[in-house]
């Protein structure tokens, strides 16, 4: 738990924001114009689409007000119940956009590239539609060819045809020819009429006529089809379609409601057309028969001289004749059953309607053929949209098949049942006659053919009712949608929405680039700001702002005599710090960091400098003798610290460069690099270096190792009155900090302090810092921005090296 850093939670602030993303400026701009010339580039390439809606009311049984549509329903039977939810799915139909797609020829397509766009390719196309100059046919091409060619008008009816193009493959041929004339071409024969619109010189530019697979414009159309309910209690559907040309659009929704409408009154009238077939077919037969009947009535009174009933047998007569009229009716169910049964046994119609309304007297075999034909035609319905092999049309057709047999068991047993009727009727009809003792055979034989007359007159009078009753109900079948509001809709395109693209453009040009800079902070686990370092507990010395190179004129070194730029700044704050830190006999600080190029030579050199320019007396010492970066800024003198400390030189004057870079800024080089810096540093040459140094200078700065790589730093610590571990914004990781805690915790290091090196949030921009001028007490506003003051007089100049005596 001593490895940890709790940190602590503090109030975000819009401004951390503002200074994160500011300094990305550039990269806004430039993801802002791209996305806007995108933008751009997507409103003109994209054509333009309107959208057009018409609205009809759907005529529910419970709301028919027509005079006409109500005596049709008190007269035809087999109108069924209208759903506004099964019309909707009507109208979404496939079958329904490909009918009214062949009506108005839609497979076909004459398109122009947009003369206003601003490029000379000219991205964007224009439909033509209706105002086509001319027309294409095709006699060889079928529903499901696709292709495409070019039509270049030219005087004296001479028309080109070009750029053949068939299954994504271009034929590079033009053929020259006359309108009205059938060429041959790659594709097949074509032949190019001029329509009302034709007029020379108003298309310059050439025609695209293109042909489409029927399937895939029935697919295009219907994705840009959407019918809904205008109210959660209302009847009136709203259809909606997106199309690319108004007049397109406003034509397809009107013939779609003409198609809808021819569709609903054959459906409608499919019952009663099979009913009055089969009425058609009966009629003949009966007509037939009752000739017959007649026929043997003339001869058989021919044959017998008969020509009236005896007046003597009238009262036997008149209820013999109660009798025939029962036995004729009764007669005449049981041929109306076996033309039902002889129907439901004739399979060449199987699929047809059965026949209602017959007159049997049997409700429940009325009801019966009545819901057959209502789920048969639910089940064409659904095989239009569908297949045979729909789950739901299979199990439709084997509840018909039951129903079927079950209506035929339904007839035998009524045709038993009027047959005993019969019987029993028959009977009693007997007894009757035996009373008319004094009829001949001849009469009785004259009222069999009688009653037969009657029968297949009464029976053939029935049908000829029928047949008028369905023709009246086929003549006054009216539609059952009303249109509410004809096709309409704004002439402004429904797309490309272009304040919507532009608002995603903006918001793209602004997301892209905050999102990367987001996920590269997050990916970043270097010390990013101050706030970072808020959580340690040694003290944190000063802040030095980032120093960029276009200031670098004298290498390392940036604090220089009346400087007054931000660094030179923050120089003398962290030696008022200093200062007030260490007591006078805390002479000895030493310089180290985590890892390499944290900037702690650069640290030592410019902190030594700004003590000298106070007028305190410095020495600078190397000991970071493997890599040598601060002796390098004299030539890497080949005498140094190292020769003193392996005995060498014995007198420490030989290895000071004096006055360095400023009266009382000493420095002590490395000299040649060891092979043993960490034996040299054991020696006890180097306490006692330092202590001849303490005596002589106010403060030394020892330029030392990275704290955790090599032991150097921990051994020069030993020596060290106050330590200085420098970290750099963006370059140290986060994940040390742990680790600094714990030495700092640890003891190893006396007095240790921290200076955060190259931040680059020292300031806010425009801000002013105050600048206090130690020659003449003067205190100046200086922006932020101010440059460095051009720097000639303390140059890094190679310093010819001491001879060894």
């Amino acid at each position: 738990m001593e490895n940890q850093i709790i940190p602590k939670n503090e109030d975000f602030q819009i401004f951390d924001l503002w200074a994160k993303y500011k300094g990305y400026w550039p990269w806004f701009l430039f993801s802002l114009i791209v996305c806007a010339g995108i933008a751009f580039l997507l409103i003109i390439i994209v054509p333009e689409s309107f959208k057009r809606s018409a609205s009809v009311m759907i005529k529910e049984d419970s709301n028919i007000t027509d005079i006409s549509a109500a005596f049709t329903r008190n007269i035809n039977q087999y109108q069924s119940v209208t759903n506004v939810n099964n019309e909707i799915e009507a109208f979404k139909s496939p079958q329904l956009m490909r009918e009214t797609i062949n009506r108005l020829n839609l497979t076909t397509s004459y398109t122009v590239k947009d003369s206003y766009t601003p490029f000379n390719d000219r991205l964007k196309s224009i439909e033509l539609y209706a105002k086509s100059p001319i027309v294409a046919l095709f006699p060889d091409a079928s529903y499901q060819e696709s292709f495409s060619f070019y039509v270049e008008l030219l005087p004296d009816n001479v028309i080109i045809l070009s750029k053949f193009t068939q299954e994504n493959s271009e034929i590079e041929q033009s053929i020259n020819a006359k309108l009205n004339d059938t060429v041959s071409t790659p594709i097949g024969r074509v032949m190019i009429a001029p329509t009302l619109s034709y007029s020379l010189g108003q298309h310059l530019i050439p025609i695209e006529v293109g042909k489409t697979n029927i399937d895939d414009v029935v697919e295009k159309f219907m994705e840009n089809l959407f019918v809904t309910i205008s109210g959660k209690e209302s009847s009136v559907v709203v259809l909606e379609l997106t199309d690319a040309s108004v007049q397109r659009a406003d034509d397809m929704l009107s013939v779609l409601i003409d198609a809808y409408n021819e569709n609903w009154i054959s459906y409608k009238n499919m019952v009663a057309v099979n009913t009055s077939q089969f009425i058609n077919e009966r009629l003949p037969l009966i007509e037939q028969e009752l000739r017959e009947i007649d026929d043997k009535m003339e001869q058989y009174k021919t044959q017998n001289l008969l020509t009236d009933v005896r007046s003597a047998a009238s009262l036997y007569m008149k209820e013999s004749s109660e009798y025939s009229g029962k036995i004729s009716e009764m007669r005449n169910q049981i041929s109306i059953a076996g033309f039902i049964k002889e129907y439901l046994n004739d399979t060449s119609k199987t699929s047809d309607l059965l026949p209602s309304n017959t007159g049997l007297n049997n409700q429940a075999i009325e009801s019966q053929i009545k819901e057959y034909n209502t789920l048969l035609l639910k089940r064409d319905e659904l095989m239009a949209n569908s297949s045979e092999k729909n789950p739901l049309v299979v199990d439709m057709n084997n509840s018909l098949s039951a129903m079927k047999q079950s209506v035929i068991r339904t007839v035998d047993n009524l045709i038993i049942t009027l047959n005993l009727q019969l019987k029993g009727l028959q009977e009693q009809e007997t007894r009757a006659t035996k009373n008319i003792a004094s009829n001949p055979g001849q009469e009785k034989k004259l009222l069999s053919i009688i009653r037969e007359q009657n029968t297949k007159e009464s029976l053939y009078i029935y049908l000829l009712q029928k047949r008028e009753e369905n023709d009246m109900s086929l003549a006054l079948n009216a539609t059952n949608t009303r249109i509410i509001s004809p096709p309409s809709g704004s002439t402004k395109p429904e797309k490309p929405k272009k304040m919507l693209i532009f608002l995603i453009a903006f918001a793209m040009g602004m997301g892209m680039p905050t999102g990367i800079i987001w996920i590269r902070s997050m990916l970043d686990t270097t010390i990013r700001e101050k706030r970072d370092l808020n959580n340690l507990s040694l003290p944190l010395l000063g802040v030095v702002p980032l120093a960029g190179l276009k200031n670098r004129k004298n290498g390392y070194l940036y604090v220089r005599d009346k400087g007054k730029d931000i660094i030179n700044e923050t120089f003398r704050i962290i030696r008022t710090n200093m200062e007030f830190m260490c007591a006078k006999d805390k002479k000895v600080t030493l310089f180290t960091s985590l890892d390499i190029g944290a900037g702690k030579t650069f640290m030592s050199l410019n902190l030594a400098m700004s003590f000298a320019l106070a007028g305190k007396k410095v020495a600078l010492l190397d000991l970071d003798m493997r890599t040598a970066t601060l002796s390098k800024l004299v030539t890497l003198p080949e005498i140094g610290i190292s020769n003193y400390l392996n005995g060498t030189i014995t007198d420490e004057s030989w290895i000071i460069v004096k006055d360095f870079l400023y009266p009382g800024f000493d420095l002590i080089p490395t000299g040649i690099t060891p092979s043993n810096p960490t034996e040299l540093l054991l020696s006890d040459n180097l306490k006692k270096i330092l202590e001849k140094l303490r005596t002589e200078y106010d403060y030394i700065f020892i330029d030392s190792t990275p704290v955790d790589m090599v032991a150097d730093a921990h051994i020069t610590g030993k020596f060290a009155d106050f330590t200085i571990l420098v970290v750099r914004e963006g370059f140290t990781d986060r994940r040390t900090l742990p680790d600094i805690e714990n030495i700092y915790r640890s003891g190893k290091f006396k007095s240790m302090a921290l200076i955060l090196n190259g931040s680059d949030h020292h300031l806010p921009s425009g801000k002013y810092y105050v600048y206090s001028d130690e020659m003449s007490g003067k205190t100046t506003m200086l922006p932020n921005s101010s440059p460095h003051p051009p720097v000639d007089k303390y140059r890094l100049l190679p310093i010819r090296s001491k001879s060894v005596k």
